[in-house]
């Protein structure tokens, strides 16, 4: 048969139209994609007028016992109708080569805050590696081998930082629990056992997965007598990922509105995927919740958006504070135009910086006294258990520093060794300079602001050390 990526679903769709039917489909990728093209092909596979309980049988591969499934397909229809039996984040293809991809799924949802996610994606990873993932091995794979690790995974050890998101999972551990169904590894090759004894010719099988290894022996079998689906989308930052990825979305804002008989103002739309960012999903809500929004309206306004769909200001001045603290200016300049195109006033953006350059000057300064000692580099574990209890209660006058998830304040604290006393209070001084500016000359308020950070990062590049010092006067 073949491969199709996504450009070319709507050629496939013609095809099962047409009568060119495969006995299984293997959809692999971008989650919602993935989802969404299966609900398509079920559509022409089974007609509106046939679809019904019998006909269509929906596995969850978290629970999927692969015997069970093989029955299901290996079992003639009572009513002489095609059946299709879709299984639902197959793990039928996953192998230990798959775990470094699992990993950086991990970090990158664990990046977006998405602690489910991430949990679910360690999982699968340790289901691979055969060991329970229960919630005493997610806390002490950080302490493994690089041997180990490699034996058990199939790839280089991580550096210790990226094991610090994994203490972020919520407590109770709900996702990282073991499904009761967990499918072994070599199930691909009962599949592929079965397929070539014979399936009946109405029973259709479509797997849906994130991920897959196409060295699989089924994989191969897929591509020569079925139809694989190829899904994925660059996750990368490069110019030509983000340009996949925006690509994507446009896709989707243009098929959801479609279906209400909408569009959206060109200029609107790039601000719409900017603030939404790559969630496929949260985007098609959006984009539903804007049509039904403008009622009648043929036509969705920069205004209809700014009114129902927000990054909100406090997500978007951390990001801008986070980035200018971590040096990364081609990010912060970014982040400052999209600020300014939200409507957001530049003293806002003064405001917020003067109070993040306060809190680590604080922080910094405590890391100076003598007790309790603060080591450079401390683990997260010495700085929790030890350097926090005793600070909290040396320091009973500032109780409001210290709240919050004890790894967050860990991670306040990293980022303020990086700096100098004098080059902290430096940028306060220059921020006081920016907001002189931007009230009292005719300088453009924004270019003031533009003006500082480019002040910063100039005087970074003069001292060759980016990061420890904040202004111009250091």
């Amino acid at each position: 048969m073949a491969v199709y990526n996504r450009k070319e679903i709507p050629g496939l769709l013609k095809l099962i139209n047409s009568g060119e039917i495969a006995p299984v489909y293997l959809l692999f990728g971008e989650r919602y994609l993935c989802r969404s093209v299966s609900d398509e092909l079920i559509g022409c596979l089974l007609p509106e007028e046939k679809l019904s309980a019998h006909n269509l049988k929906n596995i969850d591969g978290e629970q999927e016992d692969p015997a069970n499934t093989l029955n299901l397909l290996r079992t003639y229809s009572l009513f002489s109708e095609r059946q299709v039996v879709r299984v639902i984040d197959s793990k039928l293809l996953y192998s230990k080569g798959i775990s470094k991809v699992l990993w950086d799924k991990a970090i990158r949802a664990s990046d977006a805050k998405e602690l489910k996610q991430a949990g679910r994606y360690l999982r699968e990873m340790f289901s691979l590696a055969r060991i329970s993932p229960d919630r005493e091995i997610a806390e002490e794979i950080s302490d493994m081998s690089g041997s180990r690790w490699k034996s058990l995974f199939g790839f280089a050890r991580p550096s210790d930082e990226d094991f610090e998101w994994i203490k972020e999972i919520p407590a109770d551990g709900d996702e990282m629990e073991q499904g009761p169904g967990r499918v072994e590894t070599d199930a691909a090759g009962l599949y592929a056992k079965a397929f070539a004894k014979g399936i009946p010719l109405d029973n259709i099988l479509i797997l849906v997965a994130e991920a897959v290894d196409k060295r699989k022996s089924f994989y191969k079998f897929i591509k020569q007598n079925g139809v694989i689906c190829d899904l994925t989308v660059s996750k990368g930052s490069t110019k030509k990922e983000r340009d996949d990825q925006d690509a994507v979305l446009r896709d989707l804002v243009k098929k959801t509105l479609s279906q209400f008989g909408k569009r959206l103002e060109p200029k609107a739309l790039p601000l719409l995927l900017d603030r939404v960012g790559f969630h496929p999903v949260a985007l098609v809500n959006e984009t539903e919740k804007l049509a039904i929004y403008t009622g009648d309206a043929a036509t969705i306004t920069m205004a209809d958006m700014n009114a129902m769909v927000g990054r909100t200001r406090e997500e978007a001045l951390y990001e801008f504070n986070e980035a200018f603290v971590d040096g990364k200016i081609g990010d912060t300049l970014f982040i400052l135009s999209r600020l300014e195109g939200n409507g957001i006033h530049p003293l806002v953006i003064i405001s917020t910086l003067r109070n993040q350059l306060r809190k680590l000057i604080l922080i910094r300064s405590i890391q100076e006294q003598d007790y309790p000692r603060y080591s450079p580099g401390m683990t997260y574990g010495l700085f929790q258990k030890k350097y926090l209890a005793d600070l909290k209660e040396s320091r009973e006058e500032w109780p409001d520093l210290f709240k919050g998830h004890p790894y967050a304040l860990y991670m306040t604290f990293q980022k303020a060794e990086k700096f100098s006393l004098t080059g902290l209070e430096s940028g306060l001084a220059g921020l006081l300079d920016t907001e002189y500016r931007i009230k009292g000359s005719s300088l453009p308020a924004y270019a003031a602001v533009e003006a500082f950070i480019f002040e910063v990062f100039l005087a970074k590049d003069r001292k060759n050390d980016p990061g420890r010092c904040i202004s111009h006067g250091e």
